[in-house]
């Protein structure tokens, strides 16, 4: 009789200590949906990427959630202004969406990319990444970097962000004009 109190006490207890809990069932859900909110969303906003001290691109967007915890902004239908080292504009660039590292100072977009420059050299893309430090523009899927008529085809990009130095890195494809055509 003395062993069966003692397992009843024995499961008494384990019941009273696996039930105590710090948090009700109702706080675990929200606690752990705020892990997953953004830290700040803005609406028509616009940030600055910077080179150092040097201010290398000005990003607008339609929406910006920020991750501070996890250093990642999110902006959703994406325009962006590229600036050469004396704060000249070079470059501009749309989206439909991108993500912005601070720490690493990259920015990745998606989404009919459209990129044109001052002297009418433009590039579309599905997805395009900027190193800001290192001026490149890098991406492994299909482009078409245009120079007036002339057109370019292929997979995998690096450029800078002027779009002078083009490498079309497989499956490189051309259509030229004429001179004086």
């Amino acid at each position: 009789m003395r062993g069966v109190s003692n397992i009843l006490v024995f499961a008494l207890l384990l019941l009273v200590i696996g039930g105590c809990d710090t948090q009700s069932s109702e706080e675990k859900p929200i606690a752990k949906s705020l892990v997953n909110e953004p830290d700040q969303v803005m609406t028509n906003s616009e940030i600055f990427l910077m080179n150092g001290s040097r201010r290398a691109a000005a990003v607008k967007s339609d929406l910006l959630k920020a991750y501070t915890r996890i250093d990642t902004t999110l902006l959703y239908v994406v325009e962006v202004r590229f600036f050469d080292s004396v704060g000249v504009q070079t470059s501009t660039l749309t989206a439909d969406s991108g993500r912005v590292s601070r720490q690493t100072n990259m920015m990745s977009v998606a989404g009919h990319v459209r990129a044109h420059t001052n002297d009418n050299r433009r590039l579309v893309a599905d997805s395009l990444r900027w190193d800001a430090k290192n001026d490149r523009v890098v991406t492994e899927g299909y482009v078409e970097v245009y120079r007036g008529d002339d057109k370019l085809t292929g997979y995998g990009l690096e450029t800078d962000q002027k779009f002078a130095k083009v490498l079309i890195k497989r499956n490189l494809k051309g259509s030229f004009s004429e001179p004086g055509e």
